[in-house]
């Protein structure tokens, strides 16, 4: 290798590992606001949606090798589909290294996920255990209603904070993107 090209080389790694290399705002896009897709709208959906599964004998569950389907209870559902849903996400907004024109999209996003994150392995365990019990409908349904009326709120805050910010940035900076 020339003296040249070592010198490129650890100039670069320098840059690199000095955080001298911000991401770019389709990054930024695509790891804050793309993930928020997966937080749930509706909580009662989601639990409606898993006693109809329940009561069809459709609750189920990859086996150990991933071959087949076995019955599967709520509660090991929720740990299997969303006990981690959002650690990864929050990893990866973490790991970003972004302007300071994007820092606060990062911090609203950290914040956002985190709080959905603490949703899905409290409240959504809670529910879960309620319908492996056999608890009415009617309690479910009141629980998961509660839990769209109190958190559900303070998510849908979060989330719209995290676009509020988002948008604007992507369309100064020329992220495309399809607004649904």
């Amino acid at each position: 290798m020339s003296i040249r090209g070592f010198a490129f080389l650890l100039l670069f790694i320098t840059a690199v590992s000095c955080n001298f290399v911000k991401d770019s705002p389709d990054q930024i896009f695509n790891t804050v606001g793309l993930n928020t897709n997966k937080i749930p709208s509706s909580f009662e959906r989601v639990f409606k949606e898993f006693r109809q599964h329940k009561a069809n004998g459709t609750l189920q569950l990859p086996t150990e090798d991933g071959k087949a389907m076995k019955k599967a209870t709520c509660i090991e559902v929720v740990k299997f589909a969303y006990a981690n849903t959002f650690k990864e996400d929050i990893r990866r907004i973490k790991n970003l290294n972004p302007t300071k024109e994007a820092e606060p999209i990062i911090k609203a996003g950290i914040e956002l996920f985190e709080y959905a994150d603490e949703i899905q392995n409290s409240d959504f365990m809670m529910i879960a255990k309620m319908i492996d019990e056999g608890k009415s409908d009617e309690e479910i349904d009141n629980a998961a209603k509660q839990l769209d009326d109190t958190k559900g709120v303070a998510l849908d805050q979060k989330y719209n904070k995290v676009i509020d910010l988002l948008l604007p940035y992507a369309d100064a900076n020329g992220v495309e993107y399809n607004k649904f």
